[in-house]
């Protein structure tokens, strides 16, 4: 039997708790040892797979093996947390198989040594494969080739220096991930505690005697197309104790009125496109703001001989500076996807960094910006079918996008491009948009294809245009040193053609 792809659309949605000081003490003995019991069966799962190769299958691991995992939760919250711990090692395997592939295809193999490379992180069998052979796809065509034993060694040793690279989660601070075998949402009775909507019966450590969490309802959640399922969440922030319900979103009709647009995602401003529109150019503006305080509360705070992540004020500024950036993030995408109704997106692997703030808050929004705009791009795929191509940027920002020169001196600023070949002169973000957007459809530029090796693409496809000529662009490429290596296939024609790529 075929396995049937899950394409349904969640939201988690928050819903604002009236429970007293009682009830939140419950709910967080609940959490703390949910937490405990996750680490638990996370040890159990990583023992599993250094054994075998690979994680057991969730609906394999026998009851028995489950008791052995010490805690105070029921055998039904163990279940519920198995699942959720499962989950997240499953996103953290996928993770180290996407940075395998990015490495892979960096290296100086042959195409075929790296397709047989790739086949065995597809399958996982980084650990442990037993057979002689492996199916490789390579441009369509499925052939099946001998795997070797080196490379079943360098697969290995990949993984493990992956591994060793990306901490492993370590469920310290997850929040519950439930369903309607512990938790249940149940209006309130007519006529009765009209403060509140709902209540959330929810099992604790206490058995037979769950807690009655009052909620109000959301408002905008209420109104969204879709039903409410049986799935919870309840997280810890700043000691608060947040009850999220989950909703099951019905898919929007979406007429596309534009093929494509590519987007250069930026701090100043936020989004470019290759149409030349500038959009979010407030972004940079608040950020600087939000930076100064959170450096200045910072050094007060160490001053004093404290940690910022104990300090009220501190991490006040830290959850306005995440607010901000979702809802900024989500404004300008929406605004995007209303004014052109794409079909298709083309956006750049993503980079929100900026050598005018402090290095505390380029990783805070590197941390917090990348994974909303992630969260956004998919919600907008899934929501309106939007095909998202991510491309590679390497030099899309040097780049020229009217005759294809590159150089560094071409961006003067973060705003200003003017390519020192055609004298073209143009927004630098609108410039990589444009640039982006060519590239989507050009089979040269692989997603992990290397820098180096992008520059050679890039140069080649330059001096094809201007080979044989010695007119005035070869005076520029005598002092560009990306150049200095591939002159001599223009001056000296007769050598053959540009093959070093």
């Amino acid at each position: 039997m075929s396995k049937v792809k899950d394409d349904r659309i969640f939201g988690s949605y928050l819903f604002v708790n009236y429970a007293n000081k009682g009830k939140l003490e419950k709910v967080k003995s609940v959490l703390k040892e949910y937490r405990k019991t996750a680490k638990a069966i996370a040890d159990f799962l990583w023992r599993e797979f250094f054994e075998k190769g690979y994680f057991p299958h969730k609906k394999s691991i026998k009851k028995e093996q489950m008791q052995h995992i010490q805690s105070k939760l029921s055998e039904r919250y163990k279940y519920v947390c198995l699942w959720q711990v499962y989950g997240v090692l499953e996103g953290y395997i996928a993770n180290l198989q996407n940075q395998f592939v990015r490495i892979v295809w960096g290296s100086t193999l042959s195409r075929e040594d790296k397709l047989i490379l790739l086949a065995l992180n597809n399958i996982k069998g980084w650990l442990r494969y037993e057979k002689e052979s492996i199916t490789i796809y390579d441009n369509g065509e499925q052939r099946e080739v001998e795997v070797k034993a080196w490379h079943k060694q360098l697969a290995k040793k990949i993984f493990k220096h992956l591994l060793g690279k990306n901490r492993r989660p370590r469920f310290e601070g997850i929040a519950l991930h439930l369903d309607g075998k512990v938790a249940k949402l149940e209006p309130r009775k007519e006529g009765k505690a009209k403060a509140f909507d709902y209540w959330l019966k929810l099992s604790t450590l206490d058995k037979g005697k769950p807690v009655l969490i009052p909620l109000k309802k959301n408002s905008y959640a209420e109104s969204l197309e879709g039903e409410f399922r049986d799935f919870y969440q309840i997280l810890e922030e700043d000691g608060d104790i947040k009850v999220k319900v989950v909703k099951e979103l019905k898919k929007r009709n979406y007429v596309p009125a534009t093929d494509t647009i590519a987007i250069d995602l930026g701090l100043n401003p936020l989004i470019a496109t290759n149409s030349g529109d500038l959009m979010g150019r407030r972004f940079f503006d608040f950020l600087k703001r939000m930076d100064e305080r959170i450096v200045k509360r910072m050094a007060q705070v160490q001053r004093n001989g404290g940690l910022p992540s104990k300090d009220t004020k501190y991490r006040e500024y830290v959850r306005r500076l995440r607010e901000f950036l979702k809802n900024e993030i989500n404004r300008v995408l929406n605004r995007l996807i209303n004014l052109y109704k794409p079909m298709k997106l083309v956006v750049e692997r993503l980079d929100f960094r900026s050598p005018e703030l402090s290095k505390r808050m380029n990783r805070l929004i590197q941390n917090f910006g990348k994974r909303y705009v992630k969260e956004k791009l998919e919600r907008l795929h899934q929501l309106y079918g939007i095909e998202i191509v991510e491309v590679n940027p390497a030099y899309s920002s040097q780049e020229c996008s009217s005759c294809g020169y590159v150089d560094r001196e071409n961006r003067k600023s973060t705003q200003e491009f003017e390519c020192k070949c055609c004298g073209n002169k143009i927004n630098a973000q609108v410039n990589s948009a444009k640039n982006l957007l060519e590239r989507s459809s050009l089979r040269e530029f692989h997603p992990h294809l290397p820098k180096k090796q992008v520059l050679k693409v890039l140069i080649k496809r330059h001096l094809e245009r201007l080979k044989g000529c010695k007119s005035a662009p070869l005076d520029i490429l005598k002092g560009n040193p990306y150049y200095r290596e591939f002159l001599e296939n223009i001056l000296n024609p007769r050598q053959g053609p540009l093959g070093y790529v």
